[in-house]
């Protein structure tokens, strides 16, 4: 019997560790966010702001000395976005930092329809990674689609964003926030886990 293996996924320990850290979701519950796949938090979204400022933060410090941080907001036709930016200048005080500074680095892009979000990701982020040398992308709402679209549309969208993730993930650390479990997505961290859960879907 022939099984069909995926191709392995290679990388030095030395970028493994330049480009993973950790942050705590609840007391004594610390999640391991790396470099190979994409994390799905589900229904955490008020650990965007904790997540993008920890991530500019120097390595002795917990953190990955991102020079940026790319946002991509999913919240498509006006409904209220997940992003409070009172919450990272609370952070970057918290931390130490110098507001201005930390707001400068943090990269939102807002997206208003479903095939902006998908040309987003599946044609641009790449070229944004490199001009403003990301180590983290955070997705909010992937999940979120346009209801006009046709099913088989929004499903060809859908899956090409996740594989477009899938393969970014190889170089940066990517987190994706979501309501609901979504297919693709091998670690999936809530509240109630201890550690990362595979999603078998």
């Amino acid at each position: 019997m022939f099984y069909k293996v995926e191709n392995p996924f290679f990388v030095s320990a030395h970028e493994y560790l330049l480009k993973s850290f950790q942050i705590d979701i609840q007391k004594n519950q610390l999640v391991d966010l790396t470099i190979s796949s994409p994390t799905l938090f589900l229904n955490l979204y008020n650990l965007i702001a904790k997540l993008a400022v920890k991530a500019l933060l120097p390595r002795n410090h917990g953190g990955i000395e991102s020079p940026s941080i790319t946002i991509i907001d999913g919240s498509i036709r006006d409904k209220s976005t997940h992003l409070d930016f009172y919450s990272f200048v609370d952070y970057a005080v918290h931390y130490g930092m110098n507001v201005n500074s930390v707001l400068e680095r943090i990269i939102v892009i807002r997206s208003f329809t479903a095939h902006q979000l998908a040309d987003t990701i599946i044609c641009n982020l790449t070229k944004m990674i490199q001009k403003y040398k990301s180590n983290l992308v955070i997705i909010t709402d992937l999940f979120a689609t346009d209801e006009q679209l046709h099913l088989s549309e929004r499903k060809w969208l859908f899956n090409n964003m996740v594989k477009s993730l899938n393969s970014i993930s190889e170089s940066i650390i990517v987190a994706v926030f979501s309501p609901v479990i979504i297919d693709g997505f091998q670690k999936v961290i809530s509240i109630n886990t201890k550690n990362q859960k595979n999603n078998n879907k």
